[in-house]
């Protein structure tokens, strides 16, 4: 079959994708990690032994070969387990780990389609959000690894899709259960300031995300947690670990190696810097040109790149909001720079992600300079998508391919 033929029956492109998904998939979820076996898994059995009531009502203490600590993951995730220990007359605690973190990747493709179903026609939309399953990353993260990155960078996705299409109350409630699932959703914080700024959204709407935030919360609170602990989960998190980068593929990983700077300098002068940058990202732009359509996604992408670019005591899994942004990008926009974005964001990401699952020391090195140089190529095109700098001819296409009707 020719390839016009091929575009033209998507249901082979989308058949094909979803064999190779089951394929790899199926041959990975054996393998074992740190994470799933010392901590997910015994959560998993805990629930099971003491039942989900008495496991959500107080962080659960865990106490393995090799671990021994609490349960600091958000409720949302632990309702999850929960939902998964109900299989344990089939599966092993770790099978459910596995099988949260695989749902975790399909919700993520659903999240996809529905941002890329603003920006691009139907059947491109289907196809290339099911090949968000086979990205690299997606792959590493959920059935190699047993995390559940995809969920919060799902969620944090929908934001984006309902800014485009104009639905305020549904992007508000959509940030309020990324956060309530994992704090790192707040790397989408400058592009919802800016969007609140630019068109202007209803101070009435303000309070949804503690709605939602709150909604995400009621069951640990009915199983008995105290609400103060709920509302500082976060709390005991940001002090777990006392190093400036923790495999993530940012400058950090250079000023930790080389011991530029002690641990507490770092974390104020990275925390003032990015900072700077999201109020530069969320505000600034107001004094330009209103961004719409893949203009305004381009703006996502920069942004889910910069937050954890700048900030220190990163982890080497959170560029993956900034994975799948860059990958819808390139869909909807198909440029040599967008594809060029998309492949330095991802080949970044998988360094940081070789880097913890096989010791590959380098790959978090190589990752933070193969993302710095896709940073640079975002910022020149949003400046130019601002006005600030004047389009050269090969910038002038149409803005995206298809549009969702307004």
């Amino acid at each position: 079959m020719n390839r016009a033929a091929f575009a033209a029956r998507p249901g082979y492109a989308l058949a094909g994708i979803l064999v190779l998904v089951v394929l790899s998939y199926a041959s990975l979820l054996d393998w074992r990690t740190s994470d799933a076996e010392w901590w997910f898994a015994p959560w998993v059995e805990h629930i099971i032994q003491h039942g989900t009531r008495a496991s959500l009502a107080a962080p659960m203490r865990i106490a393995v070969e090799g671990a021994d600590g609490y349960a600091n993951y958000s409720p949302p995730y632990l309702y999850l387990l929960a939902l998964a220990s109900t299989a344990s007359a089939w599966l092993s605690a770790f099978g459910m780990v596995k099988l949260v973190a695989v749902a975790g990747a399909v919700f993520c493709a659903g999240c996809v389609w529905h941002l890329l179903r603003a920006l691009a026609a139907p059947r491109t939309a289907l196809v290339a959000a099911a090949g968000t399953l086979l990205l690299p990353s997606m792959i590493l993260n959920a059935p190699v690894w047993g995390q559940t990155d995809t969920i919060w960078a799902g969620l944090a996705a929908l934001v984006v899709s309902f800014a485009l299409r104009g639905q305020w109350a549904a992007m508000l409630l959509a940030f309020g259960a990324a956060v309530a699932f994992k704090l790192q959703s707040i790397f989408i914080a400058p592009f919802l300031l800016h969007v609140v700024l630019s068109r202007r959204v209803g101070l009435r709407l303000l309070p949804l995300p503690l709605l939602a935030y709150a909604a995400m919360m009621l069951p640990a609170w009915l199983a008995g947690r105290p609400a103060w602990e709920l509302a500082t989960v976060y709390l005991e998190q940001a002090g777990t670990y006392r190093w400036l980068s923790m495999n993530a593929p940012n400058p950090w990983a250079f000023v930790q190696y080389a011991r530029l700077m002690s641990y507490e300098t770092g974390v104020l002068l990275g925390t003032g810097l990015t900072v700077l940058a999201a109020l530069a990202l969320g505000v600034l732009s107001l004094r330009w040109r209103r961004l719409e359509g893949a203009d305004l996604l381009l703006l996502a992408v920069t942004i889910a790149a910069t937050m954890p670019y700048l900030l220190p005591k990163m982890h080497d899994r959170y560029f993956f909001l900034a994975d799948i942004l860059a990958y819808a990008l390139a869909v909807c926009r198909p440029r040599r720079w967008t594809i060029a974005v998309a492949v330095l964001i991802q080949l970044g990401s998988v360094g940081a992600y070789v880097s913890h699952l096989l010791d590959f020391t380098m790959g978090k090195y190589l990752g933070a300079m193969l993302i710095g140089a896709a940073l640079l190529i975002l910022l020149r095109h949003l400046a130019l998508a601002l006005g600030l700098l004047r389009a050269a001819a090969s910038d002038v296409r149409p803005a995206f391919v298809g549009a969702y009707p307004r």
